[in-house]
């Protein structure tokens, strides 16, 4: 008698069966629970991690300028504007030595200070004069001072000339900037797309201000004070008006303006972690910085940028969480962590109010919740304090000041709201 054969699916039904039996068991089976982590582990881990350092190894942070104008505060200044630890600033007045200097300021004397990425200030300098200073060093608890007597010069120049391969490139030979070229292109990327948008044949004209010490040949400082750049995919000109920010011709500013929070104001969150860049961390009881605030935000809440920029950086980290990073120009930086959905990707450009993200809970979290950050030429600041660029466009009288200021070096359209822009003018002329 013969057999019949077996069918294909009389074959593959019991290893069938036993495979999504397995996987079932896998799934739903209790697991035990793994063992508490020591107090010895917890330590390790909380002083090996920082939670919201997006930046291993952040580059040197440039220079800060400040003239100290009537009715200036140098303790509201300190804190308020800089960001900078009170406490720092009463161990320097409190040198018996020098001091005093910080409690004799007057409208004129310009003081200029440099800070780490922690906002721990680095070195101070006081000029009183165009020849004296004085000069603090900070390394630790230790302070270390040096008078300054040199004279300094300050002259403004204007530079132009075509991008062949980069605006760094082109401005290294130009003997007026003494130097200077590197610091001068940075400045105006802080203002333009210059990496996406720059191309070759591209005419630029820049309007400095120039510091040198007596006896250098390089220059001390360079301030970038006005440009005309022309480009196949760009064109955009501005200069730099009394409050330090860049208005276009017709006194509308370069530099968007910020809403305080990161989401509309028909939204109000509770801030549940404030900034704090001397926070005690709970376990180890070292200082552990607190880089931005954190709002009590239900997951799914929408995210929205707070100023008009463009999308840096879109990525997912271990203690961070999904994250995002904007960048506003003119050194203005806001970073979002722990969300739980992104809607943007790096390089799209967004407007104020836009939902970029929705909150979360991702990465190491304690809760929903958001974390928002604002840096300012790569140094993190109190967001929910520092002064922030509220003026979209300059008065009647302020643009007339602001015309009167650089009518030596461009031609301003005759209509203030004509939409025409800049064109250069050399002063000799």
């Amino acid at each position: 008698m013969s057999r019949s054969p077996l069918s294909w699916p009389s074959v593959l039904l019991p290893p069938l069966l036993i495979a999504l039996s397995v996987a079932f068991w896998w799934r739903y089976h209790p697991r035990p629970e793994p063992p508490p982590m020591t107090d010895q582990a917890l330590l390790r881990l909380a002083a090996d991690t920082d939670f919201h350092n997006l930046d291993p190894t952040p580059a040197p942070l440039p220079w800060e300028h400040y003239t100290i104008q009537q009715g200036d505060l140098l303790t509201h200044l300190w804190k308020e504007q800089w960001q900078l630890p009170t406490a720092t600033l009463y161990r320097l007045i409190e040198d018996a030595d020098q001091g005093q200097r910080l409690n004799r300021l007057r409208p004129g004397q310009h003081l200029e200070w440099r800070a780490d990425s922690d906002g721990r200030l680095l070195a101070l300098r006081l000029w009183e004069s165009d020849a004296e200073g004085y000069q603090w060093d900070l390394d630790g608890d230790a302070i270390h001072g040096q008078v300054l007597e040199k004279e300094r010069a300050s002259h403004r120049v204007r530079v132009a000339g075509i991008v062949r391969t980069s605006l760094a490139a082109a401005l290294a030979g130009q003997p007026a900037l003494a130097g200077a070229a590197g610091s001068v292109s940075a400045q105006l990327a802080e203002l333009l797309p210059l990496s996406r948008q720059a191309r070759r044949g591209d005419r630029f004209s820049l309007l400095v201000d120039v510091e040198r010490l007596e006896g250098g040949e390089r220059a001390y400082s360079a301030k970038l004070m006005g440009f005309d750049y022309q480009g196949a995919r760009l064109q955009a000109s501005a200069a730099r008006f009394d409050d330090d920010r860049f208005y276009r011709p017709d006194g509308t500013s370069l530099l968007p303006s910020f809403w305080r929070h990161p989401f509309g104001e028909s939204h109000h969150y509770r801030i549940s972690s404030p900034f704090n860049l001397h926070r005690h961390h709970p376990i180890t009881g070292r200082i552990s910085p607190h880089y931005g605030t954190d709002f009590a935000m239900p997951t799914g809440s929408p995210v929205a940028a707070p100023a008009d920029g463009v999308v840096r950086r879109v990525t997912r980290g271990l203690l961070a969480g999904n994250y995002v990073v904007l960048d506003h120009g003119n050194g203005y930086q806001t970073r979002y962590m722990h969300l739980s959905k992104v809607r943007v990707h790096p390089g799209d450009t967004v407007r104020q109010g836009q939902v970029i993200a929705l909150s979360g809970n991702t990465g190491r979290s304690t809760g929903p919740h958001l974390h928002y950050e604002l840096r300012m030429n790569g140094r993190p600041v109190n967001a929910m304090k520092v002064s922030l660029p509220t003026k979209g466009q300059l008065a009647s009288d302020e643009l007339t000041r602001f015309r009167n200021q650089y009518a030596a070096y461009f031609d301003f359209p005759a209509d203030a709201n004509d939409g025409t822009e800049v064109a250069h003018r050399d002063p000799e002329q």
